[in-house]
């Protein structure tokens, strides 16, 4: 056991953040993120030797980078006409590379990305998945729906992640013209989408490049959102 895993970080390290993602009942509030201190000792459980003055820095950059995927899904659900989503749970797969990001890296030879989430999105309180359960946990008679699996990809780099490996080593090269040059805020790139789990989902995949593609054509056939499945942004962002 690490001895300093619980050392104090600040004296404000145990503030929490709300995020803008709802929590589904009973607590009907939103979800909090962990507080510096919180986050600082799950990195050192994690073996890892943070130094305590980024911390801040490091939590603020976490919580802006989540608030950004909840935009991207609230895109996708606003597309699928749910202006009211909540995030039912959530899941860390870092060992476990998505579908994209194993095309990506094994044969495009894109780096991996470094963190991976799913994320299982309900429609809010109005619909069967939320209202179902009463005080006496029944589903009163309506049938009760599946949450939405959502994949988010986390990549860091000036290259948003999606550099080849010919790039990369080119970097060095700009690195050094870029010498005498302030500090850049670090970079990231988020991919996030619906997972393939039914047919439903690709349909929202195909009107999703559809959309992006052309805007105009998905605008004339009604693809903009308000009913049926989803189509959105894709999800991407740099950081």
């Amino acid at each position: 056991a690490n001895a300093n895993a619980n050392a104090n970080v600040s004296e404000s390290a145990e503030k929490k953040e709300p995020t803008c993602a709802p929590h589904q009942p009973p607590e009907h509030t939103k979800w909090v993120y962990p507080s510096e201190q919180q986050f600082y000792n799950a990195l050192r459980r994690k073996g890892w030797q943070p130094e305590e003055s980024t911390i801040p820095d490091v939590v603020r950059i976490h919580n802006a980078v989540n608030e950004r995927g909840w935009s991207e899904v609230r895109k996708w659900e606003t597309m699928r006409g749910n202006d009211s989503p909540r995030l039912v749970r959530f899941m860390g797969r870092p060992k476990d590379l998505s579908p994209r990001a194993w095309f990506n890296s094994r044969i495009l030879w894109y780096h991996e990305p470094f963190d991976r989430h799913d994320w299982y999105v309900d429609g809010g309180e109005d619909t069967p998945s939320a209202a179902a359960g009463d005080a006496s946990g029944k589903d009163n008679g309506q049938p009760i729906e599946e949450p939405r699996r959502y994949v988010i990809d986390f990549y860091s780099g000036d290259d948003g992640g999606f550099a080849s490996s010919s790039s990369a080593k080119s970097g060095s090269g700009a690195h050094d013209a870029n010498a005498g040059a302030p500090p850049r805020p670090p970079s990231m790139y988020i991919d996030v989408r619906p997972a393939l789990d039914g047919p439903d989902e690709v349909i929202d995949r195909m009107k999703m490049f559809v959309r992006d593609a052309f805007p105009g054509l998905s605008t004339a056939f009604g693809m903009d959102g308000g009913s049926g499945t989803t189509t959105g942004s894709s999800g991407n962002d740099r950081k």
